[in-house]
């Protein structure tokens, strides 16, 4: 059974057309999928920071916490001396 030419013309084009069809979609998805790991990097970035910021704020506090009772056990010791 041969098909005319005419029948061959069809069955390439919407061969064709598929295949098109879905190496766009292949771009596509690609391209969706590097700027999602791109916005998850900035995100992962962006927290990192935060939690740093506030590791540091609460590595301060306790510094300065503890100079503040060091502080007060030198005064009370003068106080105590006097």
């Amino acid at each position: 059974m041969e098909l005319s030419s005419g029948t061959m013309t069809i069955i390439v084009f919407v061969l064709s057309s598929v295949t098109s069809g879905l190496i766009g979609f292949l771009i596509f998805l690609f391209q969706r999928t590097s700027k999602n790991e791109r916005d998850l990097w900035l995100y992962k970035l962006e927290a990192a920071e935060k939690f740093a910021h506030k590791e540091e704020i609460s590595v301060f506090a306790i510094r300065l916490e503890t100079k503040i009772e060091e502080l007060f056990k030198k005064v009370y010791e003068t106080k105590k001396q006097e």
